[in-house]
């Protein structure tokens, strides 16, 4: 943990903090992206801290249709507390919003209502974490994106964190979140990418904050199954894992397989593992195989000639860096700036530009055996050296001491 004090106060390590942790879903049934972030650090922290998270009661990211009941719960520990959303997603609502604000003069109002419309909207929530402001330390927002973080943060803006978890998209050039990027007191930045990517959304100014990342919560290896007994795999596979769906570049990682195993013919199978929400084409080369366990996807992890990450957009990958930890390659999409640079600061994967290039790394891949295990040695080398939870740790709680300065804080 960071060591160091604030001006006027007792070192930020013998104090006992009271963190409000607000995301636009939470529970273990919630198994990706910027959520999992979430319950990731709010369960490490809630070793040392005071911990509550603030939530709606989504369990689908898609329309934010209910999953869980209203009120409050618990999970591995920590109370949670989940608030009803009041308008279940519009893909055509949405699509209209979407151009207004993107490709059309329009005004604030039209941008507010994109976020309205974006979800999850929750009035409720707001209203509690408000009612909250003086009952924690601080407040941890998770997503810039979403209507929790931009209604909710300027009733706490004094005491705000940001995790913004910002991707290359066009959301980032609305008038609305520049202001919102400039009000938390600090913000916990995912890459050196997304950090950019976020200064000059709020016109080039200089954001307090630091890159902090996300250490893993991962099985031992040795629990997990060996991938090609449990799933009747033999021959040698890329592996994807996660939500099945357009935006994270699925129906062009379908195209180019489909196009390598129909030129060449390569011993080589495409394996999914993840949820669903386009069709996976039926071919004898491609494994959907749906939901697994932790202890499953670590098999797989471990048996895969590569993992594969087709997604334009990222904030960080999580994904990646769960491939690194179990000595996996990666083969990554290099139109995504943060899995380019992902891949370079590591020395654990390859990034291609196009269909080509696709092709020639799978090959490259299948074929040098010496080359995946160089690049999956260097991987978990850099997972181990940058993203162990001890560092990430230290890295938040010295945000957390900016934030507060020049707050005292009571010894515990």
């Amino acid at each position: 943990m960071a060591r160091g004090g604030m001006p006027g106060s007792v070192p930020l390590r013998r104090v006992r903090l009271r963190l409000a942790f607000v995301v636009q879903r939470y529970g273990l049934e919630v198994a990706g992206g910027a959520e999992l972030h979430c319950r990731w650090v709010a369960e490490q922290l809630a070793r040392r801290h005071q911990v509550e998270i603030f939530t709606t009661q989504a369990l689908d990211h898609m329309g934010w249709t209910h999953g869980y009941p209203a009120g409050a719960a618990s999970v591995n520990g920590i109370p949670v507390h989940r608030f009803a959303v009041v308008r279940a997603a519009s893909p055509r609502q949405m699509a209209s919003l979407s151009t207004r604000v993107f490709k059309l003069p329009h005004t604030r109002e039209d941008e507010e209502a994109f976020v309205r419309a974006l979800g999850p909207e929750s009035p409720d929530l707001v209203a509690a974490v408000a009612a909250a402001r003086e009952r924690f330390d601080l407040f941890v927002f998770f997503s810039y994106r979403y209507y929790h973080s931009y209604f909710g943060l300027p009733g706490v803006r004094e005491k705000a964190v940001l995790v913004p978890t910002a991707e290359e998209d066009d959301a980032l050039g609305l008038g609305v979140y520049a202001e919102l990027f400039r009000m938390p007191r600090a913000i916990a930045f995912n890459t050196p990418e997304e950090r950019g990517l976020i200064e000059a959304a709020a016109g080039g100014a200089s954001l307090p904050g630091r890159v902090v990342g996300c250490g893993l919560s991962l099985p031992e290896a040795q629990t997990a199954p060996e991938a090609g007994q449990r799933f009747g795999l033999t021959r040698p596979f890329l592996l994807y894992l996660g939500r099945i769906e357009p935006n994270k570049g699925c129906g062009m990682l379908f195209a180019y397989f489909k196009t390598l195993a129909g030129r060449f013919g390569s011993d080589l199978d495409l394996v999914l593992a993840g949820r669903a929400t386009m069709p996976v084409p039926d071919h004898p080369r491609i494994r959907h195989l749906g939901f697994v366990s932790e202890e499953e996807k670590v098999g797989l992890l471990k048996g895969c000639a590569a993992l594969v990450m087709p997604s334009p957009y990222e904030s960080l990958s999580l994904v990646l860096l769960e491939a690194w930890a179990f000595g996996a390659p990666v083969l990554a999409n290099g139109r995504c700036r943060v899995l380019r640079g992902q891949c370079l600061r590591s020395g654990g994967g390859l990034a291609y530009l196009g269909y080509e290039e696709f092709a020639a790394a799978a090959g490259l891949l299948l074929d040098r055996p010496d080359l995946r295990a160089a690049l999956g040695r260097q991987g978990r080398a850099y997972v181990e050296r940058e993203y162990g939870w001890e560092r990430v740790l230290a890295k938040l709680e010295l945000i957390f001491a900016e934030a507060l300065s020049p707050q005292r804080l009571a010894p515990e």
